[in-house]
């Protein structure tokens, strides 16, 4: 199995431990990362999230699966939820959590059944999980065969024009001469002793979000803001 530093986090959360995780970027600038928020119940998700999820119906496709919070969620509620994740350890977690269908699959690789999906949900960053606008405009076009008409898509990011943090604003500045969106990053992941291989993720505005869906056949219904923050929202996206 590759490096999985985030699967060995997960795993060892859920044992008990506090791992922390770093984030490095391509350019040097570093974050730590706990995995409270990855383990939250519903009553800690985002108000944003909170609110998109009472639009959830039918068939769930839980792109990012993680730990589980959003397919654990979601199935007390009585779905069908099918979470997917491409860490072996992710999924093991998941499912030691009581997730029913966790399955190793690819967000950018989508091996589902044409209309086999009321409702998708990517939270997190997972919305950029492609990478690039290029491969996450495939993913979208890809699961509107998969999402059944007058299916829906509720898909968050962190709008990064929101920071005002001088390290982030100069990467932004190098990605705009570079011909990329400000929010595409190259990152990798270190935990203890294991590092991960470095993966493109990408963080759009609402108006980037809305640019890629009217490319991909979705229709942008709204965008639901976090109250007192303007760094995360969801676009609830809806297949007409």
């Amino acid at each position: 199995m590759a490096d999985d530093p985030f699967g060995e986090a997960f795993r060892d959360h859920l044992d008990g431990k506090r791992p922390v995780l770093t984030i490095e970027r391509d350019d040097g600038y570093t974050d730590e990362h706990d995995f409270d928020d990855y383990f939250a119940g519903f009553d800690q998700f985002p108000q944003c999230e909170k609110e998109a999820l009472s639009l959830a119906k039918g068939r769930v496709l839980d792109i990012g699966l993680g730990a589980g919070r959003v397919s654990l969620h979601l199935q007390s509620l009585g779905m069908d939820v099918t979470g997917i994740d491409i860490s072996d350890l992710a999924l093991e977690t998941s499912r030691r959590r009581g997730v029913r269908k966790a399955v190793k699959m690819s967000a950018c690789e989508l091996d589902l059944p044409r209309g086999s999906i009321d409702t998708a949900v990517a939270f997190g960053n997972n919305f950029g999980v492609c990478g690039t606008p290029e491969g996450v405009l495939g993913m979208m076009v890809r699961l509107r065969e998969v999402v059944a008409d007058g299916g829906t898509f509720l898909a968050e990011s962190i709008d990064p024009t929101t920071t005002d943090r001088p390290a982030h604003l100069e990467y932004h500045r190098r990605n705009r001469e570079r011909g990329r969106y400000p929010g595409q990053v190259r990152i990798r992941e270190r935990y203890e002793g294991t590092v991960g291989g470095w993966w493109d993720l990408l963080m759009v505005t609402p108006d980037e979000m809305k640019g890629l869906a009217e490319r991909s056949g979705w229709r942008v219904r709204k965008v639901i803001t976090e109250p007192d923050s303007g760094t995360i929202y969801v676009g609830v996206m809806v297949k007409d």
